[in-house]
């Protein structure tokens, strides 16, 4: 066998370890969304808050759902069908102030943030994770409504550089 042979050979083989090596993997793309929020599951949040509305369990779940699908208009539909009771739950609340925002309402949104803060202020039974969330979501629509952003999606380099202004303004402390 002579040289261009063995070099043939070679190659032959090299090729087919290459083969059986990267060949067979498929190439998948990338959920868009979660599992955790895929349709199934925002079904079975539309049907159970369907049957219990006034709890406030059910309600935000399928508002939190709504909002990672970037829904916030049926985010702002399912809380406002809710009972005044559910909606000022500070849980709730703070959803409805993001989606609030998420629809171009800045100002509309902080009102409703600093309302879920004070209440969460006043209610010993809310978790520091809320007490935390409504402070940040208070301080970054400040930062929003002064700098005259109504909108995020109309300028987003505003809308990050008040995120980032807001961040240097929020000092958490270990509580409980």
């Amino acid at each position: 066998m002579g040289v261009c042979a063995w070099l043939g050979s070679g190659v032959a083989i090299g090729g087919m370890a290459w083969m059986a090596t990267f060949g067979g993997m498929e190439v998948r793309a990338a959920r868009v969304l979660p599992a955790h929020i895929a349709s199934e599951s925002v079904d079975e949040l539309e049907q159970v808050a369907a049957v219990s509305p006034a709890s406030a369990g059910p309600v935000a779940a399928l508002a939190r759902a709504y909002l990672d699908r970037e829904q916030p208009g049926l985010a702002t539909a399912v809380i406002e069908r809710a009972p005044r009771s559910v909606q000022e739950r500070p849980e709730v609340a703070q959803l409805y102030a993001r989606a609030l925002f998420h629809r171009g309402r800045a100002r509309e949104a902080l009102a409703v943030a600093r309302d879920a803060s004070e209440r969460c202020g006043e209610q010993a039974t809310c978790p520091a994770w809320l007490i935390a969330k409504t402070a940040r979501q208070v301080a970054f629509f400040k930062q929003v409504v002064a700098a005259g952003i109504d909108d995020p999606q109309v300028d987003p380099t505003a809308t990050l550089a008040a995120y980032e202004r807001s961040s240097h303004e929020v000092r958490l402390v270990a509580m409980r």
